[in-house]
């Protein structure tokens, strides 16, 4: 039987865009076979709202529950800035796990201090990678941060996540951001199947 690859996306800052990244990878899965999505964030569950409003064809599990029996992939939304021994667990346990950083000078200091602690405290580094989110769509911005961070020995994702107001669109309508409509919504959509790709 196949083993479930469950991709991870965590942070220990807020508002860097997991959500808005578990429920486009989970969507995008989606089309590749059964897939679930766990929100650990009991108390937000913006992933979890966002799923069921959107009618995803994705199972959507609490972490009680545990992995589905069927599910070729999940995803994992974490709760918010979880505890250092919770960040280890995960790169032992998943398969890849995502760390969602916008392109700014406090995030970015804010993203190594995090691979630094994850790598000092023996975390399984070859399934961790920082993903650039929120990164302005004209201009390199994003891709600068990304080449940056590689310089000082960080995983990055290739695939740059751009900042589009389609995605808030997306949680408002509670769709799909490919479902939006949005003169942008194809240009989002694009990124989330990059990332998708490069992390499967």
């Amino acid at each position: 039987m196949e083993k479930t690859m469950i991709l991870a996306l965590t942070s220990s800052k807020g508002g860097v865009g997991k959500s808005t990244l578990a429920v486009g990878l989970s969507g995008v899965l989606a089309m590749r076979g059964p897939t679930a999505l766990m929100d650990a964030d009991v108390e937000i569950a913006t992933s979890r709202d966002w799923a069921l409003r959107a009618k995803l064809p994705v199972q959507v599990v609490t972490e009680e529950e545990g992995v589905p029996k069927g599910a070729r992939y999940m995803v994992l939304d974490t709760e918010g800035r979880p505890d250092l021994e919770a960040m280890l667990a995960l790169t032992r346990g998943a398969s890849t796990v995502l760390i969602p950083t916008a392109p700014n000078g406090v995030e970015l200091r804010a993203t190594l201090a995090l691979w630094h602690k994850l790598n000092e405290a023996g975390g399984d580094m070859q399934r961790v990678r920082v993903i650039i989110t929120k990164s302005p769509p004209v201009g390199s911005v994003g891709q600068q941060a990304r080449d940056d961070l590689r310089t000082r020995g960080v995983q990055v994702c290739e695939t740059v996540v751009r900042l589009y107001t389609a995605h808030q669109r997306a949680y408002e309508q509670g769709v799909l951001v490919r479902d939006v409509h949005d003169t942008r919504s194809e240009n989002a959509w694009a990124d989330l199947l990059s990332l998708t790709v490069e992390v499967c």
